[in-house]
């Protein structure tokens, strides 16, 4: 989970005293110390508070024993690339994530078929689907057809999103997907601010009704037959 080295390596990074750490933690100074230390063998749920804090404040935990400041926050991508670039971060992110969940609100899927093909998309949920990475998407009132099996969505008035920008949460990351012909992806990596949308998008998705239908749509039938063509 981590080390002792990575949690004195990370408050360097930050400047941090053993207080700050503790403050940040919302942990008793003498907690940290003995950590730190190798005093004590720290329960993982301990490290788990000490990585939020650190993660919370820009550290980034790196495989093995490494340690940087996160230099990429936020990730924007026009044009061609910007339709590949938001379903790789979903998959990569997602797929190393925990909960193994990415949160979608917004997601008008016969407008975004129009602009970047029902395969493209029918292959991007199918990867996902391979990599046991769960979807819950909540979509428009009247919607009627889906790319996913419609356990997947629930319903709310279209009012109380805008039609064109979808909202992506997953992982540490938020992220939005908008324009028309020229497509924009802009990825915010930061976990407080993700974990406030998915609590927000869990309020929403409480009072969403289900689609009245149990089975996956002719629009997802399209889907896999245009991705099976390819």
């Amino acid at each position: 989970m981590l080390e002792c080295s990575q949690i004195r390596a990370a408050r360097a990074l930050l400047n941090w005293s053993q207080s700050d750490l503790a403050k940040a933690a919302q942990m008793a100074n003498s907690s940290i110390k003995n950590i730190e230390n190798e005093n004590t063998t720290a329960r993982r749920e301990t490290l788990v508070q000490i990585r939020d804090a650190f993660e919370s404040n820009g550290v980034e935990f790196l495989p093995g024993s490494g340690v940087k400041l996160k230099s990429d926050v936020v990730t924007i991508v026009n044009g061609k690339a910007a339709t590949a670039a938001l379903f790789d971060s979903i998959y990569t992110t997602a797929h190393a994530s925990p909960d193994r969940e990415v949160l979608v609100l917004g997601l008008d899927e016969a407008q975004a078929a129009q602009y970047d093909g029902l395969a493209r998309m029918a292959e991007n949920n199918a990867r996902l689907q391979r990599a046991d990475i769960r979807q819950r998407i909540l979509v428009g009132e009247g919607t009627t057809e889906f790319l996913c099996d419609t356990a997947c969505y629930r319903l709310l008035p279209r009012e109380r999103f805008g039609r064109t920008v979808p909202v992506y949460i997953y992982g540490d990351k938020v992220a939005s997907y908008t324009g028309t012909l020229r497509r924009r992806t802009i990825i915010i990596e930061d976990k407080a601010l993700a974990q406030l949308q998915r609590s927000i998008f869990q309020s929403l998705w409480n009072d969403a009704r289900g689609p009245l239908s149990v089975s996956i749509a002719p629009w997802g039938t399209r889907a896999a037959r245009a991705a099976s063509q390819r």
